[in-house]
């Protein structure tokens, strides 16, 4: 593959460093000394996070959280996008006044509001409840929300939006128009996972589908985050190149693809994340800067850590961003490696050997990203599913094309609406598939083990020893 032969060169490049064939670089550089600056930070926010209540918000009077437990009329403007599931919406309010801050509420589905809204609430303020094996308040404070308030009495008043506000609102109902139409055009459950997948929902699929998904190994691909854009990005230049364009045009298409899909999910923090980490990472690999690209990511990490510490202990999008990139980096190339060599051995057709190495690419991308994944998996949903792999090869491959037909789906129906079923025809087929092949491999009772007491000391330990069996093959590669 393009990718792993650009990875190749630069290790090449510095192994003959190491030989003096060039000038190695000064372990104390201006550089050097940044990089590892910043891997302090991010090392003592880490140990820091372990306490219990780690960077919890003092409460004073002036914050809205300072009054739990009062029943109160709060006004204010929803301040981010309405998360609905099948009952109810989950409105971010904005609280404006003497007092301020965010009150996470949860209301019926009508009316619908929805960001840049405001309205005035009525009912009992209060900390987040507590959930056996969930630190809900931790989860929320993330989003700097302190406290809750369910089925309020709400009015809808006036309030002017700032011209981004405007433009952010107009966005978000766009999104709501390309939710409506696949709605309209797919049955369920493919429409909520179409939703899922697409723009970002995180409530349109069912409780017991997404425990089948987390029992055969898929979550990671159902949430917008760094594992699931870096992964398919990685795929859509594989299909790219295997369709004929060359490397340029293939990187080009992905670029389209990253800049795309944030639009479609309203821009939302996951995605745009992931999407900016995603190009960053193929722009460093095929203009040989992996080193460049490592310093930025460090950095970029080092500085969101900063503003929101939380990110690196709750937000599970954020940890699997930066992961998803360093394997698809370091250990990627390695399993291309050993296809290359296998290969070389075997005087099959040109044919036969071209969907051998697609099959072989496809399996060598999900171990990586199986391994990169495992610890967070562990501790965000205490199950190790034994039978991931088989699924992630059964399944992983029709993603990009299942995107892509939902996108060219959405668009095409919004021309011929009348045509709207056909036109997602590819794309229910395609859900239909991924139903089918997980409620089959979730059957098994030995698909998944349920793991408990699993920490992130544990996961700082499979990642040390990780790191080490990656440095030792890379060394093998590099005396080639």
């Amino acid at each position: 593959m393009a990718l792993s032969r650009k990875l190749k060169r630069l290790w090449r490049s510095r192994r003959r460093a190491r030989q003096g064939e060039n000038k190695p670089a000064r372990p104390f550089s201006p550089a050097r000394i940044f990089l590892y600056l910043n891997l302090a930070v991010i090392a003592i926010i880490f140990l820091l996070s372990l306490r219990p209540n780690a960077f919890q918000k003092k409460i004073g009077p002036s914050d809205i959280a300072y009054y739990n437990g009062r029943t109160l009329t709060v006004t204010g403007r929803i301040c981010a996008e309405a998360d609905m599931d099948i009952k109810s919406l989950k409105l971010t309010l904005c609280v404006s006044g003497q007092t301020q801050g965010r009150i996470l509420l949860t209301t019926p589905l009508y009316p619908p509001y929805n960001y840049g809204d405001f309205i005035s609430a009525t009912g009992l303020l209060q900390a987040p409840p507590t959930f056996p094996g969930f630190d809900y308040a931790q989860y929320l404070a993330r989003y700097n929300i302190y406290s809750v308030m369910y089925a309020p009495k709400t009015t809808l008043i006036s309030g002017h939006l700032s011209l981004f506000q405007k433009a952010f609102r107009a966005l978000m109902e766009f999104k709501w128009r390309l939710k409506i139409i696949m709605d309209s055009a797919l049955p369920e459950p493919e429409a909520g996972l179409a939703a899922a997948l697409l723009l970002g929902y995180n409530h349109t699929v069912d409780k017991s589908d997404l425990l089948i998904f987390s029992r055969v190994g898929i979550s990671h691909m159902i949430a917008i985050s760094g594992s699931h854009i870096t992964v398919l990005s990685a795929m859509i230049i594989n299909f790219l190149l295997v369709l004929g364009l060359n490397r340029r045009r293939a990187l080009w298409g992905v670029f389209i693809f990253l800049f795309i899909y944030p639009l479609m999910t309203g821009l939302a923090a996951s995605a745009l994340r992931s999407a900016i980490m995603a190009a960053l990472a193929f722009l460093a690999i095929y203009h040989n800067r992996t080193s460049s690209l490592i310093n930025a990511l460090i950095f970029s990490a080092a500085i969101m850590l900063l503003f929101n510490p939380l990110l690196l202990s709750v937000d599970i999008g954020f940890q699997l961003s930066f992961v998803a990139i360093l394997g698809i980096i370091y250990i990627y190339p390695i399993g291309d490696s050993i296809v290359k060599n296998y290969l070389a051995k075997k005087h099959w057709r040109t044919r036969t050997k071209k969907m051998v190495k697609t099959l072989l690419e496809t399996i060598n991308l999900t171990l990586v990203s199986q391994l990169v994944i495992l610890p967070i998996s562990l501790i965000s949903f205490q199950q190790l599913s034994l039978i991931a792999p088989i699924t992630n090869l059964l399944i992983l491959w029709t993603f990009p094309t299942l995107l892509a037909s939902l996108i060219i789906g959405i668009f095409a129906a919004a021309l011929l609406p009348a045509f709207k079923v056909f036109l997602f025809f590819p794309a229910s087929l395609l859900l239909k598939f991924v139903f089918g092949v997980s409620a089959l491999l979730a059957k098994p009772a030995w698909a998944a083990l349920v793991v408990t007491n699993f920490t992130w000391r544990w996961g700082a330990l499979y990642y040390l020893l990780l790191g080490g069996v990656v440095w030792a093959l890379r060394t093998r590669i590099d005396k080639r």
